[in-house]
């Protein structure tokens, strides 16, 4: 009894250092990370387009949801410059774990893990935050997409908490697309790029919407901020 109780003892111990180990690797990695996005951000040349849109929710005090897609998520956290938190939806995945521990370390955005379309748990929290007048952030295609397809989760939090979504974008010259099911876009420094804010989504409009239909409006307005992205890049 001795003997499986030791080794049992043994087992233990090695997936907890294993843990341990895990555990410091990420923290070693997400601290790179920031780093290298908040170098690639500060040392890119931005044009802004749409700036005061967000600005105004802020002075008037009103909150609103970021939507944004999986693929444009590396600068999105260095956008942040108002005071007050940004609420970010994150996965319980690996990846999601990943960021969210990024993103609350070293930009200090709480995260809510979960999913808008499972149990509907994250759902609620983000409703309660943006009735409570809390800022959220929803990548609507993560985390394991269809790339650019809305959940469902987002259009139902706007309707329910009745607040906009800010559709929000980026376009730079120099970057590396990785070849995932996102194509992610990794932001070389010393850079030229263009940030979007796009006219809010508001709750009222979806409101009288079916449930594809908002969900393809919402997509088209993302995607409107990427394409006004990309041709103010051809022009500067």
């Amino acid at each position: 009894m001795k003997v499986i109780f030791d080794k049992i003892k043994t087992n233990v111990f090695t997936v907890l250092k294993q843990i341990k180990k895990y555990s410091q690797l990420e923290a070693i990695i997400s601290k790179t990370m920031a780093l290298l996005m908040r170098f690639s951000f500060y040392t890119t040349q931005w044009t802004l387009v749409g700036e005061k849109i967000p600005e105004s929710y802020h002075i008037k005090g009103v909150p609103f949801i970021v939507c944004l897609w999986h693929d444009r998520l590396m600068l999105a956290p260095c956008v942040w410059k108002w005071e007050k938190p940004l609420h970010v939806l994150a996965s319980a995945h690996q990846d999601g774990r990943l960021i969210a521990r990024i993103v609350k370390n070293f930009f200090s955005m709480p995260p809510v893990y979960g999913s808008t379309g499972k149990g509907f748990t994250a759902a609620k929290r983000l409703i309660q935050l943006a009735k409570a007048g809390e800022y959220v952030a929803i990548i609507p295609d993560g985390p394991r997409g269809p790339r650019h397809k809305l959940s469902s989760g987002i259009v139902t939090i706007s309707k329910l908490a009745k607040v906009d979504i800010l559709p929000y974008s980026f376009c730079v010259k120099r970057y590396f697309r990785f070849d995932s099911w996102d194509k992610f876009i990794w932001v070389w420094p010393f850079n030229r790029g263009v940030m979007v804010w796009g006219n809010p989504i508001t709750s009222a409009e979806l409101k009288n919407m079916t449930e594809t239909e908002a969900a393809q409006y919402v997509e088209s307005k993302i995607n409107e901020a990427s394409e006004k992205a990309h041709k103010v890049l051809m022009n500067v």
